[in-house]
């Protein structure tokens, strides 16, 4: 059988964390040395922010009920055999 551990996903989406943290920050250093303060960028950016602070608390509820030791079943040798019992 092969499996992973389940907090291999978590790391893969801390990485996607961090990418995303660095593009915002790309995102508003360009709006402030652009000094395009306009009421459309701030909306759009407001509205962004926001989202982005909604989707981490929500991903904070869930993730903080996970069992992060169980294993995530990859591929097993018994799906070819056919003697898989359900």
């Amino acid at each position: 059988m092969l499996t992973i551990p389940l907090y291999t996903f978590l790391f893969l989406y801390l990485i996607f964390l961090v990418v995303f943290v660095a593009f915002a920050i790309m995102n508003f250093y360009h709006i402030i040395m652009t000094a395009s303060f306009t009421l459309a960028s701030f909306i759009i950016t407001f509205f962004t922010f926001t989202l982005t602070i909604l989707t981490l608390y929500f991903t904070w509820q869930v993730i903080s009920m996970a069992n992060w030791q169980a294993e995530v079943l990859l591929f097993n040798t018994e799906w070819l055999t056919g003697s898989v019992i359900f």
